[in-house]
């Protein structure tokens, strides 16, 4: 009976977990404010200041999974330099993924 009671409170936990991931992820509002206090870069559509310069939004990549998503930018320079940033959004905030200041699309393994 006890073992019953708790495989019952364990399985409960875990629905309560995925319901909680799925319905938590951010939005590219909360990117966007995530990249201006974590990397202070702010965005505002393909427009971006960054390190005392303007850049342009190259490419912009939105991956909705389950109970997760990834949001990435790739930031052109006046120079011609890019620079990679990505995160992974779980419960309403983000985490670093990638941060690649030196990007190069030729050895790029992310074919986009």
């Amino acid at each position: 009976m006890k073992r019953k009671r708790i495989k019952i409170f364990i399985f409960a936990l875990i629905i309560l977990l995925f319901l909680t991931l799925s319905l938590s992820r951010p939005s590219l509002e909360t990117f966007n404010k995530w990249l201006v206090n974590k990397y202070n870069i702010e965005c505002i559509g393909d427009n971006c200041l960054y390190e005392n310069s303007e850049g342009i939004v190259v490419h912009r990549t939105i991956d909705d999974y389950i109970l997760i998503n990834k949001m990435g930018i790739i930031l052109e320079d006046e120079e011609g330099h890019r620079t990679l940033i990505e995160g992974i959004g779980v419960l309403g905030t983000f985490i670093p993924f990638t941060f690649n200041p030196g990007y190069s699309p030729l050895i790029d393994i992310y074919k986009y």
